[in-house]
């Protein structure tokens, strides 16, 4: 196909087998083998040189097609292999939707933009199984223990602040102390549902000198209503101010300041050349957001 498009092209056998860098006689014999596999003939001879058969015309323009097509399914396949194209199914928790994930991915779209992120967002316990059946490549979620098959990268350190009822007192004040949240209920995810959240903020209430009382049932949106009533308060990273409920207002945390680590976790023997690329995007974000400062 290649050789009859160039002499299409060209006009000319010489000129085509110049450009290809093939003899003439075999150039012409190729295109005679063409010619006979079709049953018809392609070219004609003029005094200008060959000119195409109304079938000639018709293969040359197939044949360009194909020749883009088998072209493009080699540049495709190079491309995924290189992990430049593709997809990464990438499952994420709600402690990184509003800025840790958003600014992971457009980094990854900008410099692969052939690679496709299929982002679902899961409970942090559901992502040992997520991993380890083949469901997701990647995870984006609160620092916690997995088995030795996983790598993780740490991508960030992210604030805890205090999430008050709007009506309470401290609500109007710039910091508070995370001991001065010992006198109420702690309004916290089950340990299952959120494993490394729940660890982080169960450890900061014990650095500060409490124990805290958690309500076990409590989850979603239940969560946030007791708070904005005033029934309990809770700890939640700084980037949830612009998603907050009615009735809830985020304040500082006084020194020291708690952090939650975010980490990009993946099956070591899984991964593939975009799973890296997804691990180089992440931590360019972090140095250049300065995300790995406690003070971040």
């Amino acid at each position: 196909m290649r050789y009859v498009v160039e002499v299409a092209g060209q006009h000319s056998f010489s000129r085509a087998a110049e450009r290809l860098h093939v003899a003439q006689q075999a150039l012409s014999q190729q295109v005679k083998s063409v010619e006979n596999q079709l049953g018809v003939q392609l070219f004609t001879r003029t005094n200008r040189g060959v000119e195409l058969t109304p079938a000639g015309v018709v293969f040359v323009q197939e044949a360009r097609r194909v020749i883009t097509a088998a072209e493009r399914a080699v540049d495709r396949a190079q491309a995924v292999a290189r992990g430049e194209a593709g997809s990464v199914r990438l499952a994420y928790t709600l402690a990184t939707v509003y800025e840790t994930l958003p600014a992971i991915a457009e980094r990854v779209q900008a410099g692969f933009p052939k690679l496709a992120l299929e982002l679902r967002e899961v409970f942090g316990g559901e992502i040992p199984r997520l991993l380890s059946d083949g469901a997701h490549d990647a995870a984006l979620c609160p620092r916690t223990s997995f088995p030795q098959a996983y790598e993780r990268q740490e991508v960030r350190r992210e604030p805890l602040v205090a999430a008050v009822s709007s009506s309470s007192e401290m609500a109007a004040r710039d910091r508070v102390a995370v001991a001065e949240l010992a006198d109420a209920p702690l309004e916290l995810w089950p340990r299952e549902m959120a494993p490394g959240y729940y660890d982080a903020v169960i450890a900061t209430c014990r650095d500060a000198g409490f124990e805290p009382r958690c309500d076990e049932q409590a989850a979603g949106s239940t969560v946030w209503g007791n708070i904005a009533q005033g029934r309990g308060v809770g700890l939640v990273v700084r980037s949830l101010v612009d998603q907050l409920p009615r009735g809830i207002t985020l304040v500082e945390l006084s020194e020291p300041r708690a952090v939650l680590i975010i980490d990009l976790v993946w099956h070591r023997e899984t991964a593939s050349p975009a799973v890296r690329h997804l691990v180089t995007a992440a931590g360019a974000v972090a140095v250049e957001r300065n995300w790995l400062s406690r003070a971040a």
